[in-house]
């Protein structure tokens, strides 16, 4: 059942790239509705694939040991034979929001497996713990950043309306 869940998600998410919309959808759009879809917040994503690509959707790394990370939230090759059986195919990881739903897939199984910490964010990267844990360190310090900016952008507003009264 989970698995044809998934394989819809995918369907769903490149159906919707390619659909015509009236307003194109945004890359932020994309965090928003990956991180519903997969209950994990959007914030979240957007910190690992500030920390992944710098939001590049044609990003593409080659590792040392010969996979090659893809897209904006840099999945490995390695996750392409898991996700045949849903129809991803390579060509699909360029595919900013495809990308993103896929990033948001593989942390929630992370979180499923670790629970809900950061440890689940070292493990989206590696289960090699000094790797891991670096990487969820820096993922954290882009996060509590754009927390804060959000912040101060919500205080900002809230400001400006209480002026206006």
């Amino acid at each position: 059942m989970l698995r044809i869940f998934a394989a819809l998600v995918f369907v769903v998410f490149a159906s919707a790239a390619h659909a015509g919309q009236q307003q194109p959808r945004t890359m932020m759009d994309c965090f928003e509705e990956a991180g519903k879809m997969y209950k994990v917040p959007p914030m979240l994503l957007q910190s690992i694939a500030w920390v992944e690509s710098r939001y590049d959707k044609n990003a593409k790394n080659q590792n040392t040991n010969g996979s090659v990370d893809m897209g904006v939230m840099q999945i490995n090759s390695l996750w392409l034979e898991p996700l045949s059986e849903y129809g991803v195919e390579k060509k699909h990881l360029y595919n900013a929001c495809y990308n993103i739903s896929i990033a948001a897939w593989i942390l929630r199984k992370q979180i499923n497996e670790v629970g809900y910490n950061w440890q689940a964010v070292a493990h989206y990267h590696s289960r090699t713990p000094d790797r891991g844990e670096n990487y969820a360190r820096k993922v954290a310090r882009v996060y509590f950043a754009l927390k804060r900016q959000q912040d101060e952008r919500q205080e900002a507003a809230l400001a400006q309306q209480l002026a206006r009264r």
